[in-house]
């Protein structure tokens, strides 16, 4: 099998994570990374097989949208775009993916499948990259659409939240609950001003079956309260998040399609949730750091 070239835009720290993992020139998947401010012209379409956009979110539409137009895969970082009218024209593009990449995390399957409650947490330290966006889009955005993913039919019918700023001009702690048309509900908080690092989410499914799942360590255990609360340890796979998804775009390239590899369509529905929850902060009564 031919291996496959995929143009890698952008050569910030998201851009190395993916040049680290395929710096092989002899491997399957050779990356060929462009520097976006140089531009892109239809040269680079005609010479990759995919791309993949790892620029600022603000340049996502931009970028991605020629290439799409020309007939290219394309895997855009998360969020898909900086606003949801930027993502409706990427979404027309069924060969248009989205980053979301705790969908490969492999705690992840400890989840169970219809969660009815769920409680997510992610907590960062300060780091001065990603500010380009709010905490909603940089960071909470991961768990909304993971909890969509685990819902695809349900519909959002409530959303409230509240956040504040500290390090930046925007949004820096965001707190959310999130309830759908089957009752199903949601609350998420997202820092990334913390002293620590979490990444957890707690979950009861339909069965009262409970777990507790830590997306950063990928430990997780189970208690079934039908038979009192014992814990059952779950065991985790040691996988590379963002190589097994790499690797599912490069599946859908060759038509063989992947089911966690986000669509347009669903990095649509993740971002328009999370501007519903953007809208929910500027309505609720601001709290300023004295």
């Amino acid at each position: 099998m031919q291996p496959l070239r995929l143009g890698l835009v952008g050569v910030g720290r998201m851009g190395q994570n993916y040049a680290r993992l395929f710096s092989n020139p002899e491997g399957d998947i050779v990356l060929d990374p462009c520097d976006p401010p140089r531009g892109l012209s239809p040269a680079h379409a005609g010479a990759w097989d995919g791309a993949i956009i790892a620029a600022p979110t603000r340049l996502h539409a931009a970028l991605a949208l020629p290439l799409l137009q020309a007939g290219l895969p394309v895997l855009v970082e998360k969020p898909l775009a900086a606003t949801p009218e930027e993502a409706r024209a990427l979404a027309d593009f069924p060969r248009c993916f989205v980053g979301h990449i705790e969908r490969f995390n492999p705690a992840v399957h400890a989840i169970p499948e219809n969660p009815r409650f769920v409680a997510a947490e992610r907590m960062a330290e300060w780091v001065d990259r990603g500010i380009d966006v709010d905490v909603v889009l940089d960071l909470m955005i991961h768990d909304l659409d993971l909890f969509l993913h685990l819902r695809p039919k349900d519909d959002v019918v409530s959303v409230r939240a509240s956040g504040m700023q500290l390090a930046t001009t925007q949004i820096d702690i965001a707190e959310a609950r999130v309830e759908l048309a089957s009752g199903a509900v949601g609350t998420f908080t997202a820092s990334r001003v913390s002293r620590r690092q979490s990444r957890m989410w707690r979950v009861f499914d339909a069965s009262r079956a409970y777990a507790s799942v830590d997306l950063h360590a990928r430990s997780a255990v189970r208690v079934d309260w039908k038979g009192g609360p014992a814990e059952t340890p779950v065991r985790i796979a040691p996988t590379n998040a963002l190589e097994e998804q790499v690797r599912a775009f490069a599946a859908a390239i060759r038509g063989a399609g992947s089911a966690p590899l986000a669509t347009a369509a669903e990095g649509l529905r993740a971002l328009e949730l999370a501007w519903q929850v953007r809208s929910a902060i500027a309505a609720a009564p601001q709290v300023h750091p004295t």
